[in-house]
């Protein structure tokens, strides 16, 4: 298998998920082979990954369903226009 080398964790998260390892007996290396190993066997059996199982909220339902009936929904013949009423929109 490749290296695989990863930077930038919040320190805080990674020391919780490293005594959270330690509790289980799991090293670092063989949670992270884990991981991967659901994702892909997931993948391959065309399911949703696992790490996307989370539930939206309900502003974030009301707001997909809202998009989804068209509604708020503002249309521009061009990139241009568009970045033009962003910013507008953005303007102090």
């Amino acid at each position: 298998m490749a290296s695989l080398t990863i930077h930038n964790i919040d320190p805080v998260l990674k020391s919780e998920a490293m005594a959270i390892m330690r509790q289980h007996g799991m090293t670092a290396r063989a949670t992270v082979e884990s991981f991967l190993r659901r994702m892909v066997n997931d993948h391959r059996a065309g399911e949703r990954c696992f790490c996307h199982d989370l539930e939206p909220n309900e502003e974030t339902r009301r707001a997909l369903a809202a998009s989804a009936a068209g509604e708020g929904l503002q249309r521009f013949n061009s990139v241009d226009e568009l970045f033009d009423h962003l910013d507008a929109e953005c303007a102090p």
